[in-house]
């Protein structure tokens, strides 16, 4: 990358964490209808706290009997998350080409590829890892745990519908959220939130608090990165929206700095 395009993108990204963007904004109706469609749901069934405080920990859907398989694209320093589920015998299969951890958990498998919409040198789709793992036609109830650094959003809308339905649960970290006030950006996002919102109830959502700054316009604040648990339609019904955040099963990413309450927009309906 040559110096100028460095210059304007370091530019470009000192305005948009000071909320002023170089591209056309986004209808802020817009945004408060989309937010609408993706307000967290109690259900039937309760959400737990699973790898521990801060970092590694994850607020996940109570409906893990039955589930043998986690997939997690993207590795971290910590894999406190997938030690958990070894403990109730879910086998793990981690994917990430930039590290190369020692893992001694038999339960634990890690591959050293970057997940992605295709397969090629240094990339799986994620229904090619998961055929070469598993039985792909007889495994219906997945983990999905992601957490790509951006990739997120083109390893969601590659997915086939029978690959994206085979997860039971799906726990995403979301980045760069802030861009929805980006019009070109936004639809990107909305997309694949839309296809979320089909097939999954959304049971929790927390923001990051390692990034230091939020964006905001009028009543509508944006934290950066988010995490954000999902759970099948067909796992639980719907008792109601009246979700209070912060949950007493939050905890901040970075215990270092104050952690990061989920704005209203994102719950109040």
């Amino acid at each position: 990358m040559g110096l100028k395009k460095k210059i304007i993108n370091a530019t470009c990204k000192y305005l948009l964490s000071k909320g002023t963007f170089t591209s056309k904004r986004t209808d802020i109706s817009k945004i408060r209808s989309f937010l609408k469609t993706i307000v967290p749901k109690k259900l039937k069934i309760d959400n737990i706290r699973i790898g521990g405080s801060n970092d590694g920990g994850y607020v996940v859907p109570n409906d893990l009997e039955g589930v043998k398989y986690c997939f997690s694209p993207g590795v971290g320093n910590l894999t406190n998350f997938e030690n958990d589920l070894t403990k109730k015998n879910i086998h793990c299969y981690l994917a990430d080409f930039s590290v190369s951890p020692k893992i001694l958990n038999e339960l634990i498998n890690f591959e050293k590829k970057f997940i992605g919409p295709v397969s090629n040198e240094n990339y799986l789709n994620l229904k090619d890892w998961i055929s070469s793992k598993i039985d792909y036609k007889k495994n219906n109830d997945l983990i999905l745990q992601l957490d790509v650094e951006g990739d997120e959003y083109e390893i969601i809308n590659s997915l086939d519908i029978d690959t994206l339905k085979k997860f039971r649960i799906i726990l995403i970290e979301f980045h760069q959220l802030h861009y929805i006030f980006d019009s070109f950006t936004f639809k990107k996002i909305k997309k694949v939130f839309d296809i979320l919102n089909k097939f999954f109830y959304c049971t929790h959502i927390h923001p990051n608090n390692n990034p230091e700054f939020v964006v905001k316009e009028k009543d509508i604040i944006i934290p950066p990165v988010m995490e954000f648990s999902y759970l099948r339609k067909d796992r639980s019904e719907v008792v109601n929206n009246e979700l209070e955040f912060p949950s007493v099963l939050d905890q901040p990413n970075n215990p270092s700095r104050s952690d990061i309450n989920l704005p209203k927009c994102w719950y109040k309906s």
